[in-house]
C-alpha cells in the first residue's frame, strides 16, 4: 500500500535538490566567470532563446499547477491539456523550459548540467508518485502511462 499523496506530490523534495544543485552552479559560475561563460554562441542568441524557453515554460506551469489542483480536488485523471504532452508538465515545466531559460539568460554553460540533474532527481523521485497514481487510478493511469512520456512534452506524437 502506497501512502497517501498531497497534491504537491514529490515536489518539495524535488525543488529542494534542484535548488541545492543550482546553487552549486551558480557559485561556480559566479566564482569562476570566463570559464563558464558560453562565448562561442553570441549572447543575443542565448537571450533570445532563453526568453523564449521562459515564454513558454511559465504559461506551461501555470496551467499544470491549475489542472493538478482541480484534478486532485475532483478526484480525478487528468490526461488531456498539458498533460496529454507529459504525464508531469508541472516538473517539465522547469526541467525543459524554465531552468535552461534562465541558464541562457545569464550565460552559464555549467548551468546547463543543471536541468540534466533536475531531471535525474525527477526520475528518481517520480516513481513514488506514479506508484500513487497507478493504485488509485489503476487500469487508467496505466494506459495513460503507456501513451503518454513522462517529462519531455511531446506527448502522444511520439508515441503513434
Amino acid at each position: 500500500m502506497v501512502e497517501k499523496m498531497t497534491r504537491w506530490g514529490v515536489g518539495p523534495k524535488f525543488a529542494l535538490l534542484s535548488i541545492i544543485y543550482g546553487f552549486f552552479t551558480v557559485v561556480l559560475r559566479l566564482r569562476w566567470v570566463t570559464i563558464f561563460q558560453m562565448d562561442f554562441i553570441p549572447y543575443w542568441i542565448l537571450a533570445t532563446l532563453g526568453i523564449i524557453l521562459i515564454l513558454i515554460g511559465l504559461p506551461f506551469k501555470f496551467v499544470a499547477l491549475v489542472t493538478v489542483h482541480r484534478a486532485f480536488n475532483a478526484g480525478v485523471l487528468c490526461t488531456q491539456g498539458v498533460f496529454g504532452l507529459c504525464r508531469h508538465p508541472v516538473y517539465a515545466a522547469w526541467v525543459v523550459f524554465l531552468v535552461p531559460g534562465m541558464v541562457f539568460l545569464i550565460n552559464s554553460w555549467i548551468g546547463l548540467t543543471a536541468p540534466l540533474v533536475m531531471y535525474i532527481f525527477l526520475r528518481i523521485l517520480v516513481r513514488k508518485e506514479e506508484e500513487y497514481l497507478e493504485q488509485k487510478f489503476g487500469e487508467e493511469y496505466i494506459a495513460y502511462k503507456k501513451m503518454t512520456p513522462a517529462v519531455l512534452p511531446l506527448g502522444r506524437m511520439i508515441r503513434k
